[in-house]
């Protein structure tokens, strides 16, 4: 092979991104990285190896290992830092035994910004120095250049002097291997920065690994943690993550940091993230979200339910006749109101093997009993869904999960009908098969929603499935009929509680 040394710049553009994806492998995956991959250690093979190699790192005399633990620590603070949430970053610091447990937080973080900021944001030590002097506002004249100079003076002085930060012996070799890595980089491409070509490989392995550790660092990325405002999980935060595993990653502060909510208008489309979610690369993720996406079809089933069952109460209430001339009311009866009139429904019992029982209710304590109404934040983590369902799956899927003009007056008679007729009492109720009939009955329910608003649901969903494999397939029909199943039996249980 060629030394990376020998190589022109467009061969060591092409290489980075290869002896990148090695080295990250070597220190996120096994933990025992090459701690010297100067130009002369990096090979481009004159032919590929059966294996389809094209690149081989040479003289292992110098290697490091790093544990599990700081591992999962570092993969944290790349997050943090590539969000810049130097907040988070400290704790971080404080976990790889940087930074003092008792450390100075306020006047640690801005220092941060200072530090830090101008390094994400790539281009080498020259443009580090131009970005330091514009932040220091160190212009032209000599006058803000000596005053820049004395505020970055006093900011170095209270980081040797009032901040106890110490370096790891790993670390500093750790810290070798990026600066060389990074100076082959900026040879290739001068606008190089490593802390962002590094975020889709940090991406994948937040899909992937089901480590508690990497749990939480995925947990922080998708969900609102500390916003009591908007609680749960954000999805443009998942179509985000996933079009950063693929390597497209929205950015924010002029590309120089990473907008965990931002999807790429150039990445992933919705059959390709759904192909990823599905695969075997995505089961951290998908583990994670097991709950959530169960309370989240927890919370749109009683949402579709409420507002189907009103607005077919309505339509199903006959009309009153009308009033004659100098007689009035007097020989017309009063409207009578479908909720008003209390209906037989079979219900199950607490266990069940139980014997059904009949319970007298109307169709209004029966709506509140299977589905009762949404709490304030429910309410607004299902507007945060919706909303975001209509931005990338169109107005007709968000209007199916708002529940709107949904469920016919022909429905909710079924609705009715069935439960009077002791579906809920069923022991089968909650069997496969029966859940297959729930989900054949949504999809109906869709293609009427196509009918009526002349929109293309069914349309939109087969695209978005037609890129899966057959065992892809099979494991998205698992998760539907598994939380079917699991709405049912929450249904079934509250029916119960009316005995």
């Amino acid at each position: 092979g060629v030394k990376l040394s020998e190589c022109e710049k467009d061969e060591i553009a092409e290489i980075t991104a290869i002896a990148q994806e090695a080295f990250l492998t070597q220190l996120f995956g096994m933990g025992f990285f090459h701690a010297d991959p100067h130009p002369g250690n990096i090979l481009k093979l004159n032919e590929p190896t059966p294996e389809g190699y094209t690149v081989a790192l040479i003289d292992c005399g110098l290697m490091a290992n790093v544990d599990k633990a700081d591992q999962d620590h570092m993969i944290s603070a790349v997050i943090h830092l590539a969000n810049k949430d130097y907040a988070s970053l400290v704790d971080d610091f404080i976990r790889l035994k940087i930074l003092p447990t008792d450390c100075d937080r306020a006047a640690i973080i801005p220092l941060m910004d200072k530090a830090l900021s101008p390094y994400v944001k790539g281009g080498g030590a020259k443009k580090y120095e131009e970005e330091l002097k514009r932040m220091y506002g160190m212009e032209d004249s000599v006058s803000s250049q000596v005053g820049g100079f004395q505020a970055m003076t006093q900011d170095a002085l209270t980081v040797l002097n009032d901040i106890p930060f110490s370096i790891p012996p790993y670390f500093a070799i750790l810290g070798r291997a990026i600066v060389t890595l990074e100076g082959i980089a900026l040879t290739g491409n001068e606008d190089y920065g490593i802390i962002m070509e590094t975020y889709p490989f940090i991406a994948r392995k937040l899909l992937s690994e089901n480590r508690p550790e990497i749990q939480q660092a995925l947990q922080e990325v998708l969900f609102s943690v500390g916003d009591s405002s908007n609680p749960g999980l954000k999805l443009n935060r998942l179509l985000a993550l996933l079009n950063n595993a693929s390597g497209a990653v929205g950015t924010k502060e002029g590309a120089a940091f990473v907008d965990l909510d931002a999807v790429p208008e150039d990445g992933l489309s919705l059959g390709d993230g759904l192909k990823l979610l599905l695969s075997d690369n995505a089961e951290s993720v998908r583990k994670l979200l097991e709950e959530e996406v169960e309370n989240i079809a927890w919370v749109f089933f009683r949402q579709i339910i409420r507002k189907g069952m009103t607005e077919a109460s309505v339509a199903l209430t006959p009309p009153r006749l009308p009033s004659l001339p100098f007689i009035g009311d007097l020989i017309s009866p009063p409207k009578l109101q479908l909720d008003d009139v209390p209906l037989p429904f079979l219900l199950p019992g607490e266990e069940v093997t139980s014997t059904p029982s009949v319970s007298l209710m109307t169709a209004n304590q029966f709506t509140d009993l299977i589905a009762p109404k949404l709490t304030r934040d429910e309410e607004i983590y299902a507007i945060s869904i919706s909303d975001a369902a209509e931005e990338f799956l169109g107005p007709n899927v968000a209007n199916f999960l708002r529940g709107d003009g949904l469920i016919s007056t022909q429905s909710a008679s079924l609705v009715l009908a069935a439960a009077s007729t002791g579906l809920l009492g069923n022991k089968d109720l909650l069997g496969t098969q029966n859940a297959q009939n729930v989900i054949q009955t949504v999809s109906n329910l869709l293609k009427r929603l196509d009918s009526k608003a002349g929109g293309s649901v069914e349309e939109v969903l087969a695209e978005v499935t037609a890129k899966l494999s057959d065992d892809e397939k099979e494991r998205l029909d698992e998760i539907v009929t598994e939380l079917t199943q699991r709405t049912l039996s929450k249904v079934r249980a509250r029916a119960a509680t009316r005995q």
